[in-house]
């Protein structure tokens, strides 16, 4: 039922008008109005009318005739119309009966603030499929339920009662946003006024029973108000909807900046393959946005200061920062915050130093440069010519004043000239951190007074700035294209395939995989090895083993036949001391190959984003080094160049000490996994080759398990 009804609702543009009747409607019905402020009825009354909403305010209260001076009406159905938006905030119970009746009404838009719905278990959840059928019947848009409204300071439309709101006037910014979370909305609605931020409109979307995050990201993408979009996620509903709507974003030029919740998720221990537990699923949320021009961001505060920072000119690329602090100190682990984030300081021209010199005593005026240890004392006169320094010099893209315990002064005069009037227009972005405590309220307060926002960490603004970084180096991706002999194949396999079905699988799209036999016996052991030619290598061979090297299930460089024997024993009695009821085919007997690096190469299905490939450092360490890349499938070759470059095992591929590697060779294997990976879309796998052995001249697939069910 509440599937169908969402098939039936529109999107991208449609939603984006749907979204606008929550904005600008000429009336609004409360139910649930009330003068007593310990209900939420009673605060948003309150904040409705404080914040001075132009239309029509229609309290509905069976036991009041008035109230705040407003005449109340008992029932919706004594209402003289319908209204254009009917906001719940009675009992969850009560809400079905009233939804049917503003639908009977003609209203068009529904605000559910009520909790008890999917957020309290099965008899909620139908509650909810009801609330959606009525009010898709009636051709209403529901927002919620269980959420805590919206606040939008251009139509001065209140609809929350935090008590955040009550200020007098709502600061504005052009910035967007979009939460899964009522608390953090108005909890960083808080935090961006007091930095000098502000936002448009604020969406608190609920259970996204009818509207969802991405028809609010369409709606703001829409708005001319906006210009850069901030959304905090606990779960995408559906991902081509994510994935068309973030590409609207890049297309629009706004820039989407999101948070989310979920990063520690547990559960890979038992995972089929390496893949799974090194791909988990903020892994592949985090590929695509990479993909699609979402900027994420691992921090709340970072994303807003971001947003403030950057929605004066959204065009522009930051890479590399000066830096500029009173205290040597300060700027130290300033730079240090930013390496750590993968953000490089800037190299000063000739010319930037020359312009810096008459300020500053030798050695003072490279990057980090030292305010407090400056030879011009008027800190005017030295904030004007330092910071012109930094706006004429080419490798610099931003200022970051980190500013510890010094005399205000000092900082006053880098304020006042980077928030002159006719800054914004024509210098790079400073932003300011101000680690000290009270001390420093003053220039806080002027920064946020001027609209300029400011941090309290330097690792806060570090992540701002490196996701600034990662948002300028963005490129999309290239269309790939099937290499030949690469699939697909009209009848795929199915279930747990060993090692020698899955080499097979893998060899008919094109990989090199090292051929094997497998050994029953320590006899057939021998022979195997013997015309293999030696050394050879030799692996247990058994459907519930999979980490085979800690099960001692694997043996290497043996070099004679009398070794293959006994290796063939060592191994069953180690596979049986791991796991007594394991099933054992036998022992795959393999030449051994040789290589320099080992890296991994695995696929699986992710539920929502479909097809995923990774790659990265391999071997027993795989699990340990984050040293890899998530994907969606297919892959395009340029792009699995430009990733492996981007890693640090990459550098070995490209040659080291003179040796260089088969770098094109894994980038080849990459992409035709990526294409088996995509040719398996329908079905639910996991893929690792572990490790892709790569030597000078070749590389070579020495290990893989295939599982599709």
């Amino acid at each position: 039922m509440k599937e169908q009804a969402q098939r039936n609702r529109p999107q991208g543009d449609g939603a984006s008008a749907a979204v606008s009747r929550f904005l600008n409607p000429a009336s609004i019905a409360l139910l649930g109005a009330s003068e007593d402020q310990s209900k939420f009825g009673g605060r948003l009354l309150r904040m409705l009318l404080k914040h001075r909403y132009a239309g029509r305010v229609l309290p509905i209260n069976p036991a009041r005739g008035e109230l705040f001076g407003l005449k109340a009406c008992a029932s919706l159905d004594q209402l003289e119309g319908a209204p254009d938006l009917v906001v719940f905030t009675v009992p969850a119970d009560k809400v079905l009966e009233q939804i049917e009746q503003a639908g009977r009404l003609g209203t068009r838009a529904a605000l559910v603030i009520s909790a008890g719905f999917s957020d309290a278990g099965e008899q909620g959840l139908a509650r909810e499929r009801q609330l959606l059928e009525i009010s898709a019947r009636h051709g209403m848009r529901v927002m919620g339920p269980n959420c805590l409204g919206v606040v939008s300071a251009p139509h001065q439309l209140v609809l929350c009662s935090s008590p955040i709101l009550e200020i007098d006037r709502i600061p504005s910014q052009p910035i967007g946003f979009v939460s899964q979370s009522g608390a953090l909305m108005t909890t960083y609605f808080d935090r961006a006024w007091a930095m000098g931020g502000g936002f448009t409109h604020g969406f608190s979307v609920g259970n996204q029973a009818d509207l969802e995050l991405c028809d609010f990201v369409d709606f703001l993408i829409d708005d001319h108000a906006t210009r850069v979009i901030c959304t905090y996620i606990e779960g995408v509903k559906h991902a081509t909807r994510f994935r068309n709507t973030a590409r609207r974003a890049a297309a629009a030029g706004k820039p989407w900046l999101a948070v989310k919740a979920g990063r520690s998720s547990a559960g890979s221990a038992a995972a089929f393959s390496h893949t799974a537990s090194v791909a988990g699923d903020h892994a592949v949320f985090e590929a695509v946005c990479r993909e699609e021009g979402v900027t994420l961001l691992d921090d709340m505060g970072a994303m807003l200061l971001l947003a403030n920072s950057m929605w004066r000119d959204t065009t522009r690329a930051v890479r590399k920062v000066a830096i500029v602090s009173p205290s040597g100190g300060g700027g130290a682990l300033g730079a240090d915050a930013l390496a750590d984030q993968g953000v490089a300081l800037s190299s000063f021209a000739d010319a930037t130093r020359a312009a810096l010199a008459p300020h500053y005593p030798k050695g003072q005026a490279d990057n980090p440069v030292d305010l407090g240890a400056r030879s011009t004392q008027d800190p005017k006169v030295v904030a004007e010519a330092t910071l012109a320094a930094m706006d004429a010099d080419d490798d610099t893209d931003v200022v970051l004043v980190t500013s510890s315990m010094c005399p205000q002064e000092w900082v006053d005069g880098l304020v006042e000239v980077s928030t002159r009037a006719d800054a914004a227009a024509t210098s790079k972005p400073v932003i300011y951190v101000f680690e000290a405590g009270v001390t420093s309220q003053g220039m806080r307060d002027k920064l946020a007074a001027r609209g300029y926002a400011f941090s309290s960490s330097s690792l806060e603004a570090a992540r701002a700035i490196a996701g600034w970084k990662r948002r300028s180096d963005w490129q999309p991706r290239r269309t790939p294209e099937r290499p030949s002999q690469c699939g697909p194949l009209a009848d795929m396999p199915r279930g747990t395939l060993d090692e020698a079905r899955s080499k097979a699988l893998l060899a008919q799209y094109g990989l090199p995989v090292n051929a094997g036999r497998l050994a029953t016996s320590a006899e057939d052991a021998a022979d195997a090895a013997a015309a293999m030619g030696f050394p050879v290598v030799m692996k247990i061979v058994s459907p519930d083993i999979v980490h085979k090297t800690e099960a001692g299930g694997v043996a290497l460089n043996l070099r004679s036949a009398d070794e293959a024997a006994s290796a063939y024993a060592r191994l069953i009695a180690n596979a049986r001391a791991y796991k007594a009821d394991a099933h054992l085919e036998g022992v795959l007997v393999q030449a051994m190959a040789q290589g320099e690096v080992e890296l991994l190469i695995g696929a699986r299905s992710d539920p929502q984003f479909g097809p995923m490939v990774v790659f990265g450092a391999g071997g027993v360490l795989v699990e340990l080094l984050a040293d890899r890349v998530v994907a969606s499938a297919p892959l395009a070759a340029q792009d699995v160049g430009a990733a492996l470059d981007a890693l640090p095992i990459g550098h070995l591929l490209n040659g080291y000490r003179g040796r260089t590697l088969d770098r094109d060779g894994v980038i080849d294997a990459i992409v035709r996994v990526s294409w088996l990976a995509n040719d398996l879309r329908v079905a639910d796998f996991e893929l690792d080759i572990n490790p892709l052995m790569v030597a000078r001249e070749r590389c070579i697939a020495v290990d893989a398990r295939l599982q599709i069910r």
